[in-house]
């Protein structure tokens, strides 16, 4: 076989502060072809197939591309150059399998790192559409075989046979990533066919499907303006043009956005069904680098090896990614963070089932959120335990007060404002409304619920920020001035950092040289609470 090319550069990189813990969660639609052509003694390790795997450039686009055709099958076809006899291909994913296993359980450290076991079922769709969702297990104990989309007829299929084979003391649950590039498919309240649900699918996928990602690498999947509900701070990472009437594929559609699927969750709990949207929030790289938590805008893990290097510079700001195009106009990515009691597979795994969760863009800002019982414009957080809820919970209250604080990253910059975003159904019909409830800088908010903009600005010469300006703390008691003891609602909130050059801007800077025209040159990076819900 040829020698495999080398890429344009090589770098290494490392994290400002360490996570506490993470889940490599690799495409179980891979397992197969990585175990058979990565083992340098496996018999189809030097197939053409196996050497186009390994070999970058056209080769091995070529074989992604003709990966994602057969995926799009329901049940996806396996690699036929590959697994002209199934059982080596499914052995070798087997094997794969166990090596994810035995990495995880090698560096978990209780107490001080935690590596969970997981993996990512990629349902694939046309036009480079997923139906992507991150499976995770409590502990060691996990299915002998990672189910893919090799191995379902569908959405329904999949979580049905997952159910079935984590058995206890198996523990799982599942996080759709990407929804943007899902075509309206992830938050339908059909399968992916067409199909209905049945009482036991939607029980199950409630059961197990207890998250989503709201931000990556690959583009923001919150909201985005003229998509259903959305607000003027939802242009933000997204990537696809608003969907024409009856457009399928490449554009963005209003059940691939988590806003509107929480309020699509609530209607169908206002009209007795079970809520099958009540998901927590996360953040997640998703850059596929193997540098999870790489998120710094001055070296994230796609540009370290070229800063200050303009050929370097010139070539990533050219590229353009398989799936999401143009390599520049996407995300630096997104962080996961939980409370937890401890720095163990349990607790945390409890944590993320309890949605006690929230997701940033990248910075390491800390957010907490209440409701219930608030004792005082200051409370202690053992206060608010004993008589409020936390995020990711349900409550039923006659008039809650809201608790929300958050704290800076004190390697990112200043806090700007605090949010509470408001869904809730009204005579039937689906409503939602956003505060500005704390801001920095003496700014209060007005009679509408919204504060003056930031005085804050950006050099994008240097990239340099006014560090006086902003909180390093913002906190604030909110009581919902639109609130109804009788309407199911929820809230959630979102936290904006002061605006900072934007990654390319940053890159491009490093080099003296200029940064690209077509995305803009600074950000306001954020983050976003699990929401609570409100029940009559």
């Amino acid at each position: 076989a040829p020698a495999p090319a080398q890429p344009a550069f090589q770098f290494e990189t490392q994290l400002q502060q360490p996570l506490d813990f993470v889940a490599l969660t690799d495409h179980a639609e891979g397992f197969d072809a990585i175990g058979a052509c990565t083992d340098a003694d496996h018999p189809l390790h030097d197939s053409t197939a196996c050497i186009s795997m390994r070999e970058p450039g056209n080769r091995q686009a070529n074989y992604l591309q003709q990966a994602f055709k057969r995926g799009t099958s329901r049940p996806a076809q396996r690699p036929p150059d590959l697994c002209e006899e199934p059982s080596i291909c499914i052995k070798a994913a087997m094997t794969t399998w166990e090596r994810v296993q035995d990495v995880a359980n090698k560096f978990n450290d209780p107490g001080n790192f935690t590596a969970l076991i997981g993996y990512e079922f990629s349902s694939l769709l046309p036009s480079f559409g997923m139906l992507h969702r991150n499976v995770i297990f409590r502990s060691e104990n996990v299915i002998p075989h990672a189910l893919s989309s090799m191995d379902v007829t569908g959405q329904a299929d999949f979580f049905r046979q997952l159910d079935a084979a984590c058995q206890a003391p198996c523990e799982v649950l599942t996080i759709p990533h990407n929804t943007n590039y899902s075509w309206g498919l992830t938050f339908s309240r059909t399968d992916e066919d067409g199909s209905a649900y049945d009482d036991a699918d939607i029980a199950r996928r409630a059961r197990i499907d207890r998250l989503a990602e709201i931000t990556q690498q690959k583009g923001n999947s919150e909201c985005q303006i003229g998509v259903g509900f959305s607000d003027e701070d939802c242009d933000f990472g997204n990537l696809f043009p608003v969907c024409a009437e009856d457009a399928f594929g490449r554009c963005a559609s209003e059940q691939s956005f988590v806003r509107n699927a929480l309020i699509q969750g609530i209607e169908m709990q206002s009209q007795g069904a079970t809520n099958l949207f009540k998901l927590g929030l996360i953040g997640s790289t998703d850059n596929h680098n193997s540098d999870p938590g790489n998120t710094n805008p001055q070296v994230t893990s796609r540009n370290a090896g070229a800063v200050g290097n303009k050929e370097a510079i010139a070539q990533i700001f050219a590229a353009n990614h398989l799936v999401a195009g143009p390599f520049r106009k996407m995300n630096i990515g997104g962080l996961a963070a939980v409370w937890a009691e401890a720095n163990t597979r349990d607790a945390i795994f409890s944590a993320l089932k309890r949605r006690e969760t929230f997701a940033t863009s990248g910075s390491r800002m800390r957010i907490r959120f209440f409701a219930g019982d608030v004792p005082s414009d200051n409370p202690t957080v053992h206060d608010l335990y004993e008589t409020a809820v936390p995020m990711g919970s349900d409550l039923t209250h006659e008039n809650p007060d809201f608790w929300v604080q958050a704290i800076r990253d004190p390697d990112a910059a200043p806090l700007d404002r605090l949010q509470i975003v408001k869904g809730w159904i009204e005579d039937g019909k689906a409503q939602q409304r956003v505060w500005d409830v704390a801001c920095a800088d003496e700014r209060i908010p007005d009679a509408n619920g919204q504060c003056a903009d930031s005085p804050a600005e950006v050099d994008t010469k240097n990239c340099d920020i006014n560090q006086q300006l902003g909180a390093a703390q913002l906190s604030a008691r909110f009581s919902d001035p639109t609130f109804n003891k009788d309407q199911h609602a929820f809230y959630y909130v979102r936290v904006f950092e002061n605006a900072t050059c934007r990654w390319t801007t940053w890159l491009a800077n490093s080099a003296n040289t200029a940064a690209p025209s077509d995305v803009p040159p600074i950000t306001q990076q954020r983050g976003w609470s699990s929401p609570i819900w409100l029940l009559p």
